[in-house]
């Protein structure tokens, strides 16, 4: 049913706008429309809309877009952690989470490691994440066809990470991606299947000690 308008006349009291009860018939039908679309319950709205102002619905095939044109679109991931959604531009789907956006494995990326980085003053590098060794500098086997993020975001400023093809040597560039996803500091690194060099290293641009091996396998 379209929306019914109540005729209200020209001007006031000219005897030309709906009755009373025609103006009330449009109302009620209007309404019966709107809480049948959304439930049609004595707690029409919060059906859908919690009293802590979330979405909370527990059934039916629901149709929420979270479309993104690219990257440089997406909101704050501070702001919205917890968020999702879809680039058009990368056909990807990212989740919010520590103030990045991080790609959802999927068939263009393949799976996905992520290892944040820590330093010791400006002797080394240390690193948390799946499987990664505790001590200073420690060596890193990645795989080919794999994605890995390294997260360096909270030592950028002094101790930019760079991956290259030996110590001291020129960048690795290959599949990585400084300052992925426009954040300074979060390197990616989707492994090639033939690489120039199965052996680099990931080095500090300011420190040459800190320095750890990565071996393509």
């Amino acid at each position: 049913m379209a929306k019914q308008a109540v005729g209200i006349g020209t001007s006031a009291n000219d005897g030309t706008g709906d009755t009373l009860r025609a103006g009330a018939d449009k109302i009620n039908d209007n309404f019966n429309e709107i809480y049948s679309a959304l439930g049609n319950s004595s707690n029409v709205l919060t059906d859908i809309i919690d009293a802590n102002g979330l979405l909370d619905v527990s059934s039916g095939a629901n149709k929420i877009v979270f479309y993104y044109g690219a990257l440089t679109d997406l909101p704050s991931a501070s702001t919205y952690h917890g968020a999702v959604a879809h680039v058009h531009a990368t056909g990807g789907l990212y989740f919010a989470h520590g103030g990045v956006w991080i790609r959802l494995n999927d068939e263009a990326t393949g799976p996905v490691t992520k290892y944040t980085a820590g330093i010791r003053e400006s002797a080394a590098y240390t690193f948390t994440g799946p499987g990664a060794t505790s001590g200073d500098n420690p060596n890193f086997t990645f795989y080919k066809g794999h994605t890995y993020l390294i997260d360096n975001t909270a030592n950028v400023s002094g101790h930019p990470l760079q991956i290259r093809t030996s110590g001291g040597g020129s960048a690795f560039t290959t599949g990585v991606t400084d300052n992925y996803n426009s954040t300074t500091g979060l390197t990616q690194f989707i492994v090639p299947h033939d690489p120039s060099d199965t052996s680099l290293v990931y080095q500090c641009t300011n420190h040459n000690a800190m320095v750890g091996n990565i071996t393509i396998a």
